[in-house]
């Protein structure tokens, strides 16, 4: 708090006095764009105020706007882009207004028509003179959201300095700042406090220089980590990632929050974590929080309404939009996909640590102390209130909708920065997404912590940069080719169970003989599904699923001949059977039409559709089509064994008699799965007819919940058994 203060008296004893003049100020693109001229050196911040009449002092208008001098210069577009670039802005009058090397720029969005004078002065000065920093005649605006809304404007076109076969593209937008952050236009949402009122963002796009806009494209969005920027990733960089669109636009955004006390002084990033900060943030005075204080998602705000912006300008397809992140971007794509997991086909998110950390220093002034776990302005599913520092983990949703897209986790063993480190709750929460089945596909290895930190990661995904050397499962043009956000798809989980499956240990750091666990594995990274042959019909759906065997890398196929997980049925569009109905399923070679599984099974609470220990293949063995259907489907065809099992009672004590049913003689092998595997088997001779098999030929068993599974003539079929 001393230092706060310190800086603070500092800056405002040594500040000298700062000349601004010839300001002037117009309308247009739903903004009103304030310009005005520089002397050296230049201040720290420039403040902003307005009133409906002419005055000669700040002490009697209103202050409608602060910036810092990365904001009122592109300090982001310079650093990044070219560092002699200047804001590229509407005139007025259809055209477009470069301003001078000379010249600073503050943009106010209007809530309703009027006109006011608008004086700009350095921090601390008060002084207003007419003909000099206050514009010579009152300014008149607009306010029509539908037919003028607020736009994003271009500054630079460029090649990508890290592969000239694509084009690059900067963008500025300024945000509408209030401290009511749901007094929204309606083209145009609230995305800072008061205080960040008119704070530029810079946005990159990088498309291929040959792309074909008249069909719908996808989206791609980047979010860079901590210290990081948005050039990071331009289209041609991360070559362990290959950020290289085929099909659509990549989209890198820059976390902005400029601050210049936390920045050179305490050593805190000027970041918004790409979701917010507090509502009584003021980044001029850092001072920390003395109450607790709500969290807002402002930059989340700002991503949605971009993409948003970019689907009425660009040919985007709504349905293939994927978020990547890596670092504190990979906590800003888990928070984006589970606030807007409609919105999203999937979320790619490497070294997540899943959880809120403390800056080095003593307190974030932007978040509060972790130790407080101050609220954001977001409710869960259950209406429960969230909490930012839990508000990037795999355990609680985000949204009023029950499924979450597609999420794809990669992390480090040896990856041991800050809070992304590789620990107890990093493995917590890989167990606890593989047991829920919202569609969750984990990978881990001996990666440290990534792209940010050295040339390559070097581990079981990784080998080196060319395609043959490396998984495709994180590349962009795997996303375009792939996910969707309006089809339903099978979200296989509780791999964990498969004891062919490898595990990550407990979290200790390290690999080798300094690892505890399996150096690299996945739960569920092999699965693949047809996104293009999915049925959804209201009362039948079907997938066609393998494991990958024929991938370009050959890490990436499964190295096991199958692999068996249940099966959640997510993001349904019309199968959608409620809690208790009854469906039937069965498991089907696609080139056979041999029936290999087959069960009935009971939808679950929150209407969701879960059918058991359904066992997939390597693609090069067969490919399986899943069918679920709520009336009973033909359980056999002709010169076809088959057998459904049930368990009754159940729930039950122990005293429970599996029935069999068979249409011909088998001799079968019984399992019997719990929580951490198979516990025991028996082997049975099966006969035409019904078979009674009393469960306590298992063993002594204690209560739980288990999975009996049956398996005879390479055809299996499994059914839930609880003990109480």
């Amino acid at each position: 708090m001393i230092k706060y203060l310190l800086v603070s008296i500092l800056l405002v004893i040594t500040s000298p006095l700062f000349a601004q003049s010839n300001v002037r100020a117009w309308y247009a693109d739903g903004q009103i764009w304030v310009v005005w001229e520089t002397s050296s050196p230049l201040p720290e911040t420039y403040a902003v105020y307005a009133k409906p009449t002419l005055f000669t002092s700040t002490d009697n208008a209103t202050l409608v706007g602060r910036l810092f001098k990365e904001e009122y210069g592109p300090g982001a577009l310079r650093e990044q882009v070219d560092s002699s670039a200047t804001y590229r802005i509407p005139n007025g009058n259809g055209g477009i207004y470069q301003l001078a090397d000379n010249e600073a720029l503050f943009v106010a969005t209007p809530h309703q028509a009027g006109a006011l004078f608008f004086a700009v002065v350095a921090w601390g000065e008060t002084a207003v003179t007419p003909g000099i920093n206050i514009t010579p005649t009152v300014v008149s605006f607009q306010y029509d959201p539908a037919n003028d809304p607020v736009e994003c404007h271009l500054q630079k076109a460029f090649i990508s300095p890290f592969n000239t076969n694509y084009l690059c593209f900067a963008y500025y937008m300024w945000a509408d700042g209030r401290q009511n952050q749901w007094e929204n236009r309606p083209d145009f949402p609230v995305m800072a406090n008061a205080a960040k009122n008119g704070m530029p963002s810079l946005f990159l796009i990088s498309a291929p220089e040959d792309l074909d806009t008249t069909q719908a494209i996808p989206l791609t969005v980047w979010l860079h980590g901590g210290g990081g920027t948005a050039r990071q990733s331009l289209a041609g960089s991360r070559l362990d990632i290959h950020l290289n669109p085929q099909k659509g636009i990549l989209l890198a955004h820059n976390d902005d929050l400029f601050g210049k006390l936390l920045t050179y002084y305490s050593g805190f990033e000027s970041v918004s974590k790409h979701f917010g900060w507090r509502k009584n943030y003021d980044p001029f005075t850092g001072d920390p929080p003395v109450a607790v204080d709500t969290i807002v998602n402002y930059t989340q705000r700002r991503y949605l309404w971009i993409d948003q912006w970019l689907m009425r300008h660009f040919n985007i397809d709504h349905t293939r939009i994927n978020i990547n992140g890596h670092s504190m971007g990979s906590r800003g794509a888990t928070m984006m996909a589970k606030v807007f997991p409609n919105h999203y086909a999937s979320a790619t998110v490497l070294n997540n640590g899943f959880q809120d950390d403390d800056p080095p220093a003593l307190i974030d002034v932007a978040f509060g102390p972790t130790a407080l776990s101050f609220p954001t302005n977001l409710t869960g599913y259950d209406n429960q209130t969230i909490h930012f520092s839990t508000a990037m983990n795999l355990e609680f949703r985000l949204s009023s909708s029950r499924d979450l897209p597609l999420i794809r986790s990669f992390h480090g063993k040896n990856d041991i920065v800050g809070g992304n480190e590789w620990d107890a709750y990093v493995v917590g929460q890989y167990r606890t997404a593989d047991s829920l089945g919202w569609g969750a596909q984990l990978y881990w290895s001996e990666r440290s912590h990534g792209p940010d930190t050295g040339p390559d990661y070097d581990d079981h995904w990784i080998n080196g940069n060319a395609a043959t050397e490396q998984t495709v499962v994180d590349d962009v043009a795997y996303e375009e080719n792939n996910f969707r956000s309006d089809v339903s798809f099978p979200a296989f989980f509780n791999h964990r169970l498969d004891l062919q499956n490898n595990d990550p240990g407990d979290g200790t750091p390290g690999t080798g003989a300094a690892g505890v666990g399996d150096d690299w594995g996945s739960w569920g990274g092999y699965h693949r599904w047809d996104w293009n042959n999915i049925t959804d019909q209201s009362g039948y759906w079907s997938s066609v699923a393998w494991l990958e065997s024929d991938a370009v890398f050959d890490n990436d196929n499964c190295p096991h001949d199958s692999l068996t997980a249940d099966l959640a049925i997510r993001k349904p569009q019309l199968f959608k059977p409620v809690t208790g109905t009854t469906v039937h399923w069965r498991v089907i070679d696609v080139f056979t039409n041999q029936i290999l599984q087959t069960g009935m099974a009971t939808v679950q609470e929150d209407d969701l559709t879960v059918i058991p220990q359904v066992k997939v293949f390597k693609n090069d063995t067969r490919k399986v089509r899943i069918e679920v259907s709520t009336q009973p489907v033909a359980a056999t065809e002709a010169g076809r064994s088959f057998f459904e099992i049930t368990v009754s009672p159940n729930p039950s004590t122990g005293a429970s008699v599996l029935t069999v049913y068979s249409e011909k003689a088998h001799k079968a092998t019984l399992r019997l799965f719990g929580m951490t595997g198979m516990i025991s088997f028996v082997e049975k001779q099966i006969y035409p007819g019904e078979n009674r098999i009393q469960l306590t030929d298992f063993g002594q068993i204690p209560a739980g919940f288990y999975l009996v599974e049956i398996e005879a003539e390479r055809q299996r079929t499994v059914v839930r058994w609880v003990k109480i």
